[in-house]
């Protein structure tokens, strides 16, 4: 082989390595260019609201007011023992006299133990008086002043309303009594050696009723205009005859 010959394959041979290197150089900064676009931080997926599943809502519930606490009730049937009764009256305003009269009565047990209480005349006493004498009294009846038992809890009061007939005892304590007149009373009211209960209260005079007579029921009749009479027209005068013939 020439020199020549040899000098072509090595300059050949040459020109191929330049190539390969380069194609190699240029593989390697694609590469390198791809892995620092991989290192850039990629933007997050936007996130989707998960639904969540609606479960119908029971109604809201209403707490009791604070104020207010559930209490059981202790009641018993046995009798109340008279002297362990407390009887505290109250008569309500704006009563007038000649009718029944309420009034309102607290019973307590003073030991706090239930019991019923059962009025009876040898065991309940009750007085009504003024400044000047007595004018109901039931040992004079010998009844007693209500006739309901009355259910007297552990630890509480009863509250019962009864009803005063409002006439006055007298001698034998019967409706032909009459009634006790307007004015002020003291009502004291308790058992056999128990503990009294004494109020105070007043009763109205009841506003009379007019009677109707022919001048007031002329003032609640009601009056009628009297009907205006037409105004007078003025009445148009007959036209007079006029002479047209001329004289001759």
């Amino acid at each position: 082989m020439s020199n020549r010959s040899v000098g072509r394959d090595v300059f050949w041979r040459r020109r191929l390595l330049v190539l390969a290197a380069l194609l190699a150089l240029a593989w390697g900064v694609v590469k390198v260019v791809e892995l620092m676009g991989d290192d850039e931080p990629k933007p997050a997926a936007a996130t989707q609201p998960t639904p969540t599943p609606t479960t119908p809502s029971s109604p809201p519930t209403t707490a009791p007011p604070a104020d207010q606490v559930s209490v059981a009730i202790e009641t018993d049937a046995a009798l109340c023992e008279p002297d362990n009764v407390r009887i505290v009256p109250s008569v309500p305003t704006g009563q007038f006299a000649g009718g029944p009269v309420r009034m309102d009565l607290m019973l307590t047990a003073l030991d706090g133990a239930a019991c019923t209480f059962r009025p009876s005349a040898s065991e309940l006493l009750a007085v009504v008086d003024t400044e000047r004498a007595p004018i109901y009294d039931s040992s004079v009846c010998r009844a007693a002043f209500f006739d309901e038992a009355v259910a007297i809890p552990a630890g509480w009061s009863t509250v019962t309303s009864v009803e005063w007939t409002g006439r006055g005892s007298g001698a034998g304590c019967g409706t032909s009594e009459g009634f006790a007149p307007p004015g002020t009373y003291t009502l004291k009211i308790g058992t056999y050696g128990g503990e009294p209960g004494e109020v105070t209260f007043k009763l109205a005079r009841r506003a009379p009723e007019m009677p109707e007579t022919p001048e007031t029921k002329a003032t609640t009749q009601p009056t009628t205009a009297p009907t205006k009479k037409p105004a007078s027209q003025p009445t148009p005068a007959r036209p007079t005859a006029s002479s047209t013939a001329g004289n001759d």
